[in-house]
């Protein structure tokens, strides 16, 4: 096994880890509307913008020097970002057509509204 297979490997384990963490805080902040297209793009962006940088330092520990760290870097960036687009494509419409927080009803305006 090459250097850069170990460092992208270990990378994205432990980029996997970190994601365990940051996707429950992510969906309980803003809740994913876009259904399960949206949950597993979600997911797969987190996994990949965690893994940057653990990959790197993985990469630089292994002696693979700048030259396979960065790449796998820009790499995990870019591969991140794909992701996150794919989340959005699944999500906007969802938050489309969805209510604003205006046309909500609340306790409050269900008390006045007399109905």
């Amino acid at each position: 096994m090459e250097i850069w297979h170990q460092a992208l490997l270990i990378g994205l384990v432990l980029g996997g880890l970190l994601a365990i963490l940051i996707v429950p805080r992510s969906l309980k902040e803003e809740a994913v509307r876009g259904g399960g297209g949206a949950k597993f793009f979600h997911a797969v962006g987190a996994v990949l913008a965690s893994a940057v940088f653990p990959t790197a330092i993985v990469a630089l520990i292994l002696r693979g020097g700048f030259g396979v760290a960065f790449p796998l870097a820009i790499g995990l960036a870019i591969l991140a970002f794909v992701a996150l687009i794919g989340y959005a494509v699944f999500e906007q419409p969802a938050r489309a057509s969805g209510k604003s927080e205006e046309e909500v009803w609340t306790a409050e305006k269900a008390k006045t509204s007399g109905l």
